[in-house]
């Protein structure tokens, strides 16, 4: 039988901050090619895995094997605003080893950010920001895109233009994982959803599996149940 390759697999993971447990034999697989959304309520442990994901944090105790090279949007946007759009893309891409080519203007078009780039940063609103910061991690040509609350304070257009960026990245062969409030906008482009609750997997569901259900409703259900 064909066996779908992972992207990601966190095995028996285990965290302690400060003697307090948050991750204890975690496990959770991540297959490649699939856009896997990761919810929970605040403080549930959605951005410490993803930066234990990503090495910014070490386990414990467990692993974790990453099958390709990733980059990671971060729930908040650290970009130069005094700088230009275009500058700003200049100072990541020789940062991090990218070259700017075509690739550019076919990403900041679907953005709608093309016309933005020659703009100071500091005359962004919020969602202009988190797309120029999701334009640069995309740049970057990785296998694995890591994007935290991406929709995080953007209006609703800029919300399909990402969720459409996502699944043409997908299209392409990327993995994309998410962490993300915006449980509407999951529904329309997960195709797995992992729901954590103080560090525990309370659920990991391939989207058919919930289809004629609602996800909040699954959301606060798990959630009760679980407190």
């Amino acid at each position: 039988m064909y066996k779908t390759k992972n992207a990601i697999e966190v095995i028996n993971l285990k965290k302690t901050f400060n003697n307090r447990v948050l991750f204890d034999s975690f496990n959770l697989n991540i297959k490649a090619n699939t856009i896997h959304a990761i919810i929970g309520p605040n403080g549930s442990g959605k951005t410490t895995l993803l930066r234990l994901i990503t090495g910014i944090y070490q386990p414990n105790e467990g692993k974790i094997n990453i099958n390709g090279k990733y980059a990671m949007q971060l729930e908040n946007d650290y970009l130069y605003d005094e700088k230009t759009g275009i500058e700003n893309i200049k100072i990541f891409g020789k940062y991090f080893n990218f070259n700017i080519d075509e690739s550019l203007n076919s990403y900041s078009s679907q953005l709608g950010l093309t016309e933005h780039l020659s703009k100071r940063v500091s005359n962004y609103s919020k969602g202009m920001k988190r797309k120029l910061s999701l334009l640069i991690v995309i740049l970057m040509e990785r296998d694995i895109i890591i994007m935290d609350e991406p929709t995080s304070g953007v209006d609703p257009i800029s919300r399909i233009e990402i969720r459409k960026l996502i699944e043409n990245l997908k299209s392409n062969g990327k993995t994309i994982i998410i962490t993300s409030h915006d449980l509407s906008e999951i529904e329309k482009c997960a195709d797995d959803i992992s729901m954590i609750k103080n560090g525990k997997l309370l659920f990991n569901k391939d989207i058919r599996e919930i289809q004629g259900q609602s996800l909040e409703e699954i959301f606060i259900k798990e959630g009760k149940s679980n407190e």
